[in-house]
């Protein structure tokens, strides 16, 4: 199904039913009328579901703490749900579920059941809730960078404000979510999961080529319970595009895209029996007869549509549905049976009007005009209801190259600001430690709050570890020091390789948090095994703590302070008496 995403099917669904049987009685979901709303094919989030064992022995080794919290069964029954078609009881499920994983602190589990809240709401058209549901679920992560659950979030709310017209925002969204997919593994689940997100998004713009590149990039190291949601939503990414071509009066276009359509439907037939899953068997075989019917193979198409349609469940929400009214229809249309037809067309208008798929809408139209030209003979009224259907879509897929040119545009920024940023770091960043360089200090100084206090250190004899046991060694003293130095800081406080041997830490607070700092560093570095670096390095530090002072050199005072504490026999703090 889509963008939702699915785990392995490990854990059987009625094991889980005894335990979940009182929270399943959620009140249906009634979706609100709204007519600028729109559906979204399934999606693809993704669950994973833990492997079901037998409780193992008691050990004491370490172990990797699970992504999924301790009620993501839960989420695995509302996505199952989702995966079967029943978007409106995905929608109660999860809205009831998600105010008891809250209550019980599974946050997990409750980003999972938001998200498939979003993808359950889109396929209904419910575009404005779905949107608002995937922007709970970003306000949840916060400062996080999360880009997994941050890239299928955006792309949620990129598909819901394009249906709503909010053609900024969508681009604006889609652009940080396909940016975010550069950030995870591309070998991974996260990956699989976001790039099918951002892909469903992009279709929806009808951004068909940047879909089928975000499609690409999935690879195909993953399962074939995974893979077989890949391949279908390609599949109708296929049927999508040779759908807005043939409307458009374009059949030679369309043709390649009708045999890609029918060749991933085969894929998906052939996964479908390798997980035993009969309904995608079925649906996969509406999607292979949609593009025979459109390939000139009317009678196979015919007799495929007609075997399946007693297989799954065509409801509304699911695009295999209408792929089903299409054929069948024309069905009717080649037994002279135009009732039929026509109200199969009609519930297909019906369908795709409150869900603004504008596509299947524009194809519902155009085969309603010709089914009402075979009965009732040519009639002007008739060429004019197709022409309006195909320019209607013709103009939503010129579109196209403007949202496409935003969209690449957006990268272009992003891309100058990416590397306007790193360029800007390695200015400022000593390149051994990777601790801030000089170059900082003066606005560091000149940004500090009155009563700003400084630590000075300098690591002592440093000439001699570097005559003695090499530079190669000196370097690794400094590394080593520059790790205790951010250990020994808040995040808050300014670190810096101030030259050579000696560093500064400017404090966030006054006097008492710059002492408590030169503290930590002294202690630190009197701890630190050394010899483990070089036999028989020692190392040790002096350290001087002052205020900062106005004029041209702000560290003058901490500076005495060091020198004093060198005088004194080196591996010393001396605060100056001020």
């Amino acid at each position: 199904m889509g963008r939702w995403g699915v785990g392995r099917r490990a854990v059987r669904l009625d094991r889980l039913r005894g335990r979940l049987v009182l929270l399943a009685d959620a009140e249906p979901y009634q979706a609100s009328p709204n007519p600028n709303s729109s559906p979204r094919p399934p999606a693809v989030l993704a669950l994973p579901v833990a492997e079901a064992t037998s409780r193992p022995a008691v050990s004491r080794e370490l172990v990797l703490v699970s992504e999924f919290g301790p009620l993501h069964h839960l989420a695995v029954v509302a996505h199952q749900s989702y995966i079967d078609g029943f978007s409106i009881r995905t929608v109660a499920r999860c809205r009831q579920w998600v105010c008891v994983t809250d209550a019980i602190g599974d946050r997990a589990t409750s980003l999972y059941l938001l998200y498939g809240q979003a993808c359950a709401l889109l396929e209904l058209g419910e575009h404005r809730a779905a949107v608002e549901t995937a922007q709970d679920l970003l306000a949840r992560l916060g400062d996080e960078p999360a880009p997994v659950w941050r890239a299928k979030a955006l792309g949620a709310v990129a598909e819901g404000s394009n249906h709503l017209g909010e053609h900024s925002v969508s681009i604006a969204t889609m652009a940080e979510a396909d940016w975010l997919l550069q950030d995870i593994p591309t070998d991974t689940y996260g990956h699989l999961s976001a790039s099918m997100a951002v892909a469903i998004a992009m279709r929806s713009a009808h951004l068909v080529e940047q879909a089928e590149a975000a499609f690409a990039a999935i690879t195909q190291d993953h399962d074939a319970e995974l893979l077989i949601y890949v391949a279908q939503e390609q599949a109708v990414l296929s049927a999508h595009w040779a759908t807005a071509l043939l409307t458009q009066g374009r059949p030679d276009e369309a043709a390649a895209h009708l045999v890609r359509t029918a060749s991933r439907a085969t894929l998906v037939r052939r996964l479908a029996r390798q997980t035993a899953q009969p309904s995608m068997e079925a649906r996969a075989d509406v999607i292979e007869a949609y593009a025979l019917l459109h390939l000139g193979e009317s009678e196979l198409a015919f007799s495929r549509a007609r075997a399946a349609a007693e297989r799954f469940s065509a409801r509304p929400e699911l695009l295999e549905t209408h792929l089903l009214h299409l054929v069948l229809a024309r069905a009717h249309g080649a037994e002279k049976n135009y009732a039929a037809a026509t109200e199969l067309l009609h519930a297909l208008l019906e369908a795709t009007s409150s869900t603004s798929r504008e596509v299947w809408a524009a194809a519902a139209r155009a085969e309603l005009a010709d089914v009402m030209l075979a009965e009732h003979g040519p009639h002007p009224a008739m060429d004019l209801w197709r022409q309006t259907a195909r320019a209607a879509l013709g103009r939503a897929w010129a579109e196209r190259d403007a949202r496409y040119s935003a969209l690449r545009d957006r990268h272009d920024l992003r891309r100058l600001a990416s590397e306007t940023d790193r360029a800007g770091r390695a200015a400022g960043q000593d390149p051994l430690t990777q601790l801030a360089n000089r170059s900082v200090l003066p606005a560091a100084f000149a940004s500090a709050p009155d009563g700003a206090w400084a630590v000075f250190i300098d690591v002592d004899n440093f000439k001699a570890i570097n005559d003695n046991l090499s530079h190669s060694v000196g370097d690794l003293v400094l590394q080593t020091i520059a790790e205790i130095l951010r250990a020994a800081s808040r995040s808050s406080d300014v670190v810096a390789r101030y030259g050579g041997d000696e560093f500064v830490i400017l404090p966030s607070d006054g006097a008492v948090a710059a002492q408590a700092v030169a503290r930590r560093v002294n202690e630190f570095v009197r701890r630190r095994a050394w010899g483990e670096l070089a036999p028989g390095l020692a190392v040790t530090v002096s350290v001087g703590v002052g205020p900062l002072v106005a004029g041209d050199h702000p560290l003058h005072v901490a500076d005495l302070a060091l020198l004093a504490a060198k005088d004194a026999g080196r591996d010393q703090i001396v605060v100056a008496d001020v």
